[in-house]
């Protein structure tokens, strides 16, 4: 599917959201700890409940490492000592302490000298939010992430010469598990690892796929950080598959056994060479197999429950799109909103994407919705309709619905309803999205909120 520009940044609707409610929340220096069997987690200005459910996550990481380097049954000396930032000037500050900016970007570390993990709460939210929704999804995946490195570390003395393709990939599988577990959804039906597969896959389409040869040396520095995560991940994906999980275990076991020094590396990779260099044409296939329902372009849109919880930082919108297109002259969305604190408390519901653009309806809380029509070409949006729906209202579940028959579009909010005609008719397959408005300028938050029961089709 051919991305269109990245319209998504400082896009600002025509609807507002009450300034009080985007203030910056103040930092506090309260810090909750709670302990488990395998990990300690330090919540710096967090609450209980947050820190138990972080907990949790994180103590599902050990066993799954310790299985993957042979070592079940063995406990660490200590618990894995996990730090979670309520705010991210938290955790800028650790960083800058401990790595001077390395990570700054990444809001999320795993530091070898101290052996401990940092990570942000993201993205920001309002406590109110926190509240209806406990810590956000890709929090959570994080901190099972970087537990993933802490529990290497333990294991493995030589942790610090590990090759990337071994770095990375136990860490996101790891992560992938967790997430599946507390989220009750497979990584292809999870954005953030959709996500991965689908850049995996555009790079397959290019004639871009590395080798094996080039993967297990680290020879990747042609990709941008995003597809290097991305061909990481896929290939300890395509590794651990039962195919040949048997010699991947080999394998780790061989790189957690073998001295360190100057000639680790090289002995790693011919081990690793030996066991996979000659999958290449298996893992195009694993990756031509890849079956990603969403393409998420701006974070941060996960799986709440049986709903969708779709969080924007500050300054981007969030974006993600089906990859499941409808094939229809006409089309129907229906769902039950709760626009949460947060940015300009403003959800967007996307449709009819094509190379030269797409409609928005903005869901705006307190206020009401517009339809929007995108020009890529231009990057403009025309307002096509501006309608005040008292229904929609802040922390409130409110039924909405848009139909599309023929160039009519309908929009329900509750028992109101309003029609506009569209300039163009919808194309025979209608790519559809979900969106989550950035905040306006100086925010410390983005819009957040959830659809609930959502229904996309004919």
């Amino acid at each position: 599917m051919q991305r269109l520009a990245a319209f998504a940044v400082h896009v600002v609707l025509a609807l507002s959201y009450p300034s009080a409610l985007a203030s910056a929340q103040q930092p506090t220096n309260e810090v909750v700890e709670r302990k488990g069997e395998t990990c300690l987690v330090r919540f710096d200005g967090g609450d209980e409940k947050l820190a138990d459910s972080a907990l949790a996550a994180v103590e599902q990481v050990w066993p799954i490492v310790a299985e993957l380097f042979g070592a079940q049954g063995a406990k660490p000396a200590k618990p894995l000592e996990v730090h979670l930032y309520r705010h991210t000037a938290g955790y800028e500050a650790a960083e800058l302490r401990l790595t001077q900016g390395k990570f700054a970007r990444n809001l999320a570390m795993a530091h070898h000298a101290s052996r401990s993990a940092h990570v942000a709460l993201q993205p920001p939210c309002m406590d109110e939010t926190l509240r209806a929704i406990g810590l956000p999804p890709q929090t959570l995946t994080l901190l099972a992430w970087e537990a993933a490195h802490l529990a290497r570390f333990e294991l493995c003395p030589n942790f610090a010469s590990h090759p990337d393709w071994l770095v990375d990939g136990v860490a996101s599988h790891v992560a992938q598990r967790v997430s599946a577990k507390l989220f009750g959804r497979e990584p292809r039906e999870i954005p953030f690892w959709s996500n991965d597969m689908v850049r995996v896959q555009a790079l397959a389409t290019a004639g871009k796929l590395p080798t094996p040869e080039h993967l297990l040396a680290g020879r990747v520095e042609d990709f941008d950080w995003r597809e290097r995560y991305a061909l990481r991940n896929q290939w300890f994906a395509f590794l651990v598959g039962d195919a040949r999980r048997k010699k991947l275990l080999e394998c780790l076991a061989f790189a957690r056994r073998t001295g360190g020094g100057s000639e680790y590396a090289e002995k790693v990779l011919a081990h690793a060479t030996k066991a996979f260099g000659s999958a290449g044409r298996d893992f195009d296939k694993h990756v031509a197999a890849l079956a990603p329902q969403w393409d998420e372009v701006y974070r941060s849109l996960a799986p709440h429950g049986e709903d969708w919880l779709q969080i924007a930082f500050p300054s981007f919108n969030a974006i993600a799109w089906n990859t499941q297109p409808v094939e229809t002259a006409e089309f129907k969305m229906a769902s039950t909103l709760r626009i949460l604190p947060g940015g300009r408390g403003q959800l967007n519901f996307l449709f009819a994407r094509e190379p030269r653009g797409f409609y928005s309806i903005a869901f705006v809380a307190d206020a009401g919705f517009t339809v929007l029509d995108y020009d890529a070409n231009a990057n403009s949006w025309t307002t096509l309709l501006n309608a005040n729906a008292p229904a929609l209202r802040l922390g409130v579940t409110t039924q909405v619905k848009a139909a599309v028959s023929g160039r009519k579009l309908t929009v329900s909010v509750e028992n109101q309803s309003w029609s506009v005609e569209l300039p163009r008719a919808l194309p025979k397959e209608v790519v559809w999205g979900l969106g989550a408005q950035a905040g306006p300028e100086g925010s410390s938050t983005g819009s957040a909120g959830l659809w609930r029961g959502l229904a996309v089709g004919k």
